[in-house]
């Protein structure tokens, strides 16, 4: 600590006081003899002033220590006279001022503060000092002093609120129109006791925002508080790195944030579900064994139509050993289809049922996986990027502080987000009512950025139970959790952040939450789930129909060409 010493040295010599100022100075002490050592005081550091004021430059110091708020934490004061003298000057609430009255060689010590600039002294007996005794203090000094001086006596203290609809201002107290306002009426709530607890008389003063910086000054709730209108922020908000130099964050009273919502989606939104059903590996060992049965048919074949000598059997049921013909046998057992055309021999009966017999189960166990896949919800959406990236439909609560932390977003994953699907040029911003977004979210492969507490009671009211299972939830802003926030050094700072750390260890924070907020429904019943199939689960197969059909009339195509070039050289060469 260091300790500041103005005092009348009229009888020392300069030789005394340089001795005096060394001696000091090895303590962490040093003294200033007029106004003008006034710079010598480090800013925002733990200091001790000794003023007696019969220096003649003592009432000079006191003004400009007046005049730049220098009776404020952290600076402790000293100050040798009577306390009637001291009136004009602003020893705020959370200054720390003793005064040092002598009569009969006993110093008779007094704290003295204000709770505001225009208020009358208050005395509190700090306790005795004399030469033979020393220091005798008294029990009630012990107590800390924001403690102490919490009674304000009905001082009135501004509270800026946010407000976006005129009718909260005569609802701000009640659970009508819950949805509207609602973060302006918890706060209100939260600080009510606050109020209670110092003993002060709430003005509330409402603004239309939280306040953003323009052009260097700030607007709304934080203008408010910077101009000195307010002393507390009635609603809570974010951190931002401008607001820190000018407001003071004390309690973090909410647990609800700002997320993205979304219900897990079908597997066909990530994934081509028709080669889902079995492992690359599986995938592998079928393709394996169809060439195996394709090159057994083959040798099969051949082999009847040596021994049989069917070169001149004009028998369209046989199968010629040429790929083609084996190919669309193997074709239509994989499609459990039949053929038109078999081998006749025993052995080759054998094979054709081993065909028949392996893609039967193979056809079976596939169709059976598709049936539960289809049924079955994706969970590779997990990050910004994956949600980017999927095909889901992005939407936004329409607040204030939403449109400005989306349009101010620097990260390119968020920057992408915001001028891609939440807000893309040339069309229509996807920023919505609260209401409106919670219904989309159930009826729709959607993502809802919204408060979380209000939107669940909304999801508890419309969802059914079995649409509750499978939320997920992803945060954009990166610092979503709500602060209660008062004036950079204001004199109260110190009271309230004890006030409202009260209210959350009391409960009183968390019977607020119970009453205006909902916590994330619990996935109770997941029966009756089962959804229709959409055109996006079977994509990929209408997009195999559409290309074998395109592949079917190149192919006729090509062979109306090719067929009329032959009949051109037949009649050249006739």
């Amino acid at each position: 600590m260091n300790v500041f010493y103005l005092k009348q040295f009229r009888l020392a010599t300069d030789k005394e006081i340089v001795q005096l100022a060394k001696l000091w100075s090895q303590h962490s002490l040093c003294y200033v003899l007029n106004s003008e050592d006034f710079n010598k005081f480090p800013m925002n550091k733990d200091v001790f002033i000794i003023v007696e004021l019969n220096c003649p430059a003592s009432k000079a110091f006191l003004q400009k220590a007046n005049d730049t708020n220098k009776f404020g934490n952290p600076s402790r004061w000293l100050i040798i006279e009577q306390v009637e003298q001291l009136e004009s000057y602003n020893f705020l609430f959370d200054s720390n001022v003793i005064v040092a009255e002598m009569k009969e060689n006993v110093y008779t010590l007094f704290i003295v503060y204000k709770t505001h600039k225009h208020g009358p002294l208050i005395k509190e007996s700090f306790g005795t000092w004399t030469a033979s005794n020393g220091l005798n203090k008294t029990r009630e000094i012990d107590t800390p002093a924001s403690i102490r001086r919490k009674n304000l006596m009905g001082l009135p203290l501004a509270a800026s609120i946010v407000i976006s609809d005129n009718r909260t201002k005569n609802e701000i107290m009640t659970l009508r129109n819950i949805f509207v306002d609602t973060v302006a009426k918890s706060g209100y709530r939260q600080i009510c006791p606050l109020y209670d607890f110092l003993n002060a008389s709430m003005v509330i003063m409402y603004t239309d925002t939280w306040g953003y910086q323009t052009n260097g000054t700030f607007n709304g709730m934080v203008g408010d508080l910077v101009l000195g209108k307010a002393e507390l922020a009635g609603t809570m908000i974010f951190i931002t790195k401008s607001r820190l130099d000018v407001l003071e964050y004390l309690a973090y009273p909410s647990p609800p944030t700002t997320k993205f919502v979304f219900r897990q989606p079908s597997l066909s939104y990530q994934n081509n579900l028709f080669i889902l059903p079995f492992r690359p590996k599986v995938w592998l060992c079928i393709l394996g064994l169809i060439i195996l049965l394709t090159t057994i048919l083959l040798v099969n074949s051949y082999w009847e139509y040596e021994k049989l000598d069917n070169r001149n059997n004009y028998d369209q049921t046989v199968l010629r050993p040429n790929i083609s013909d084996i190919s669309i046998m193997v074709i239509s057992a994989i499609s459990q289809q039949g053929s038109s055309t078999e081998l006749k021999g025993t052995l080759g009966r054998v094979v054709m049922f081993l065909l028949f017999f392996a893609f039967v189960f193979l056809y079976t166990s596939y169709s059976a996986n598709i049936v539960a896949l289809l049924q079955s919800n994706s969970n590779k959406i997990r990050t910004l990027s994956d949600l980017l990236n999927s095909r889901l439909e992005l939407g936004v609560e329409d607040t204030t502080y939403n449109r400005y932390h989306f349009s101010i977003a620097s990260d390119p994953i968020r920057k992408a987000i915001y001028q891609t699907k939440i807000a893309p040029q040339g069309s229509k911003d996807n920023f919505m009512s609260l209401e409106e977004g919670v219904k989309k979210l159930q009826t729709r492969p959607f993502a809802f950025n919204m408060n979380l507490g209000t939107g669940y009671k909304l999801v508890e009211k419309y969802f059914h139970e079995h649409e509750k299972c499978g939320l997920q939830e992803i945060q954009y802003i990166q610092e979503s959790k709500a602060w209660q926030t008062c004036r950079k050094n204001s004199p109260y700072k110190e009271i309230f952040k004890i006030g409202l750390i009260r209210n959350q260890e009391h409960g009183l924070n968390d019977r607020v939450n119970r009453l205006v907020y909902t916590k994330k429904p619990a996935c109770a019943f997941r029966g009756s789930s089962f959804d229709s199939v959409n055109m996006i689960d079977f994509y990929p197969a209408l997009l195999l129909l559409l290309y074998g059909m395109m592949f079917a009339i190149l192919s006729l195509l090509l062979e109306l060409f090719y067929h009329k070039r032959v009949m051109r050289i037949s009649k050249n060469c006739a």
